[in-house]
């Protein structure tokens, strides 16, 4: 059994160049055929490197699932600095890149799947670097509200919660409990939060705090 130690961070070029080939072949090997389809024997030789190599920079699957995560939400927060996000409002803005983020899970459902039960069932070990996948996600997220301008601590708050929103009607469409036309629904009603006055969400901040 190939130990599991810390993932190695690629510094050179030449590192950076496998290991991004390896998340472009995870990426292939996961939307054709689901989470089953990914082993990393197989995934050594599509990305053309080692497997003593594949284990060094990902020790584990969930460790590639997780970078794959990550590579895909930085791109997203690149994507989303470089362009005037669509809308006149924070609800308007943050559902159309919601909304578009929907359309691309439905694209690639077993991608799709994969990514989100990394997420949502990964252990503690992972702690880092799902704190750091959820970080971007919602800096992504706080962008598109914001249209490049900083948002109020109150709309800041509101964020996770439509953030969790969007999850869990990803989840539900994922498991063939709701149709995508009511996940859609789901993530619209969320997104409506932000339509709450920064008055409303300090109440309802200061009623959460246990009294005493």
């Amino acid at each position: 059994m190939v130990p599991q130690a810390g993932p190695a961070t690629p510094s050179t070029a030449a590192q950076h160049g496998r290991h991004d080939r390896i998340l472009a072949a995870a990426t292939a090997m996961l939307a054709a055929g689901g989470e089953d389809a990914l082993q990393m024997k197989d995934l050594s030789q599509r990305a053309g490197v080692s497997l003593a190599t594949l284990y060094r920079y990902f020790p584990a699957k969930d460790h590639v699932l997780l970078a794959i995560l990550l590579s895909r939400y930085s791109a997203a927060q690149a994507r989303v600095a470089a362009e005037a996000p669509a809308g006149a409002t924070a609800r308007e803005r943050v559902t159309g890149h919601l909304l578009r983020e929907f359309r691309a899970a439905q694209r690639e459902p077993r991608l799709t799947a994969a990514l989100s039960r990394v997420i949502s069932e990964t252990s503690r070990s992972y702690s880092e670097v799902l704190e750091r996948v959820e970080h971007l996600h919602l800096q992504t997220l706080e962008q598109v509200a914001g249209a490049g301008q900083p948002v109020s601590a109150e709309q800041r708050r509101l964020l996770p919660v439509v953030q969790a929103i969007f999850g869990a009607a990803t989840r539900r469409w994922l498991a063939g409990v709701s149709s995508p036309a009511q996940a859609r629904f789901e993530i619209r009603v969320g997104c409506r939060l932000l339509d709450l006055s920064d008055a409303v969400v300090a109440e309802d901040s200061l009623q959460a705090v246990p009294a005493g």
